[in-house]
């Protein structure tokens, strides 16, 4: 049986710690190593890693100062030694049987690999799935770059590593961008790059913690410009391609970046007293009116070309009713 490496970076998340890595250690594909990397957290996290550690020779612990999600994964990928490797954040939880599932994948494909389903979560501690019908979708080639960057034409996670097993080959010269945020991003490009085939399963596996404040349900940052990085180096990454619609959407991926800012402000405001909002919003707005008829003509989905439209005009036509649909809630 292959060894699957399970990375789990963890920042203060004893709420939630209990129920993610018994998730992991009691899947039904037990051949795995679960890596749990404390990134300097203050609460009772280091405590509950070191206790899993006693409970369960499968489990590696590491403690180390906190320097983020990237520099988490990367301290845990230099002691993986699974031929398979899997990241799950320490909010989220597994269903039982994920791995078991790709891994017979993996052993019918052949493919380096498996991208499985995502179950986005709102308050609840259980999912339970019944009767699944189950597809299966192979990618090969230069068609696996091509299909990652379509993907995220319409589907609300499909950058994140955590829904992804990975042969462990594709990773061995890969690096997370450290003190970054919206790292999955190129990092992903990078993996896929090494990849021959790829194999989609609807498999519903990962479940997604959609509660409280996290870093895409929250108010503007100056780290939130860390999504235009990671799109131009997405841009750039393409450009080593000879395929022509790989570049196209990436350039969408880049075009629609600033859409997605200056929508996370409308919808959430300002977190950062140190940022210039008026010239912010500005910058924001004037790059996505020159990329409006680019994004109008890509496969955007229709809803997303619609709030655009609002935002080019002002976004305040969409900020401020949502700023009064959030004080009737808290009413």
């Amino acid at each position: 049986m292959d060894l699957i490496s399970v990375i789990v970076p963890v920042y203060n998340t004893e709420i939630y710690l209990n129920q993610c890595i018994l998730s992991i250690l009691s899947q039904t594909y037990n051949n795995i190593e679960v890596i749990i990397v404390n990134d300097g957290s203050t609460d009772m996290s280091a405590i509950l890693c070191e206790e899993f550690k006693k409970k369960d020779n499968r489990v590696k612990v590491i403690h180390k100062e906190n320097e983020g999600q990237s520099s988490a994964r990367n301290a845990g990928l230099k002691i993986a030694s699974g031929e398979f490797i899997a990241f799950v954040d320490s909010d989220d939880w597994l269903l039982p049987d994920i791995y078991e599932h790709c891994i017979k994948i993996i052993n019918k494909y052949n493919c380096d690999v498996v991208d499985y389903n995502v179950i986005h979560t709102k308050n609840k501690t259980k999912v339970v799935i019944k009767n699944q019908k189950i597809n299966y979708e192979v990618v090969e080639g230069q068609n696996i770059l091509l299909d990652y960057l379509k993907r995220g034409q319409a589907d609300i996670t499909p950058f994140s590593v955590c829904r992804k097993l990975y042969r462990y080959k594709l990773l061995k010269d890969i690096n997370f961008p450290i003190g970054r945020i919206n790292e999955d991003i190129t990092t992903n490009y990078r993996i896929l790059m090494n990849a021959k085939k790829l194999v989609h399963t609807s498999f519903n596996g990962y479940c997604y913690r959609q509660e409280g404040v996290t870093t895409t349900r929250q108010g503007f940052r100056s780290k939130d410009f860390d999504l235009l990085i990671a799109s131009k180096e997405l841009v750039s990454l393409a450009e080593l391609s000879n395929n022509i619609t790989i570049k196209y959407f990436a350039n969408i991926k880049h075009a629609r970046s600033y859409f997605s800012l200056l929508s996370k402000i409308a919808f959430y405001g300002f977190n950062d007293e140190n940022i210039d909002k008026k010239k912010t919003v500005s910058y924001l707005t004037r790059e996505l009116r020159k990329n409006f008829i680019f994004l109008l003509k890509s496969p955007m989905p229709l809803t997303r070309k619609i709030l655009m439209f609002f935002l080019c005009i002002d976004f305040r036509l969409l900020s401020l009713p949502f700023k009064l649909l959030r004080k009737i809630k808290n009413v």
